[in-house]
């Protein structure tokens, strides 16, 4: 399965299939901004050269429309088609070289976070000509030739880290109380956390409490505001939790579930 954020190429989207073979792609498109119409316009064209290519490969084709000059958008997408193609056990490429600069720093990011395969795609020279931009967009692919970037590490929190930091996110991009928080990671089953409501008396419902707090201090907040991804501010006897812009940028590489019913709206068959 690949990824591929598509700006204004062709031959960069279509020619990497034949060195990197899938039965599914879904090309990441930018919504259309009426101030650019004759942009847009070229981008369309690429577009439907592309899905009419890969679909004569027997390829299965899914637009999805991404503001792909917002990268902490594109990086949510990226990661989030990653993680539920590595759900079902499907192998993920992201071709890192058909959109524009900012889209190939995002996805490659958001591939590396989550150990998919990113590649890019060679120039064998460059579009001067109005046909040459129509037949193989800005650069000319006459061979698949490519190279698979190595992956650096990108450590990700835990996992309870990882469901505050998309849940302030989440929140209108907001902030969150820690009473929200562990009631949160109680409901999800963040095993360091006790329900106190199955406690069996009031004594023992203030220990749960408190070993809750310390528990969420240590071992989650701790850590989260170490990395620079949270701030705390003291309001009354709770802090209150919001999300610093590195910590915005985590939460989107982390990725979200819940592209579903988006896909099955924009599916090209």
């Amino acid at each position: 399965m690949h990824i591929v954020p598509l700006g204004f190429e062709i031959d960069r989207a279509v020619v990497p299939f034949e060195k990197f073979p899938a039965n599914r792609v879904y090309l990441l498109v930018t919504p259309e901004e009426p101030d650019y119409p004759e942009e847009k316009k070229e981008q369309l064209h690429c577009l439907n050269e592309v899905v009419r290519k890969l679909k004569e490969k027997k390829i299965e084709v899914i637009t999805m429309e991404v503001d792909c000059f917002d990268i902490k958008e594109l990086m949510n997408t990226v990661s989030s088609l990653i993680l539920q193609e590595k759900e079902k056990k499907n192998v993920v490429y992201v071709n890192m070289s058909a959109g524009g600069k900012l889209s190939a720093v995002g996805a490659s990011l958001a591939a590396m976070a989550h150990n998919a395969k990113v590649y890019y795609a060679s120039a064998s020279g460059y579009s001067k000509t109005d046909q040459d931009r129509k037949q193989h967009g800005l650069a000319i692919c006459l061979k698949p030739e490519g190279m698979i970037l190595e992956n650096f590490q990108i450590k990700l929190p835990e996992e309870a880290g990882k469901i505050v930091l998309t849940s302030i996110w989440q929140n209108n991009k907001k902030s969150m109380n820690t009473e929200e928080i562990l009631t949160l990671l109680i409901s999800k089953g963040i095993e360091i956390f006790v329900d106190e409501k199955k406690a069996r008396s009031r004594e023992e419902q203030r220990r749960v409490q408190q070993k809750n707090r310390v528990n969420l201090n240590k071992n989650v907040l701790d850590k989260l505001e170490r990395n620079d991804y949270i701030k705390r501010e003291k309001i009354g006897r709770l802090n209150k939790i919001s999300l610093t812009e590195s910590g915005e940028y985590m939460a989107n590489i982390i990725g979200t579930t819940g592209l579903n019913n988006a896909i099955e709206t924009q599916r090209v068959r």
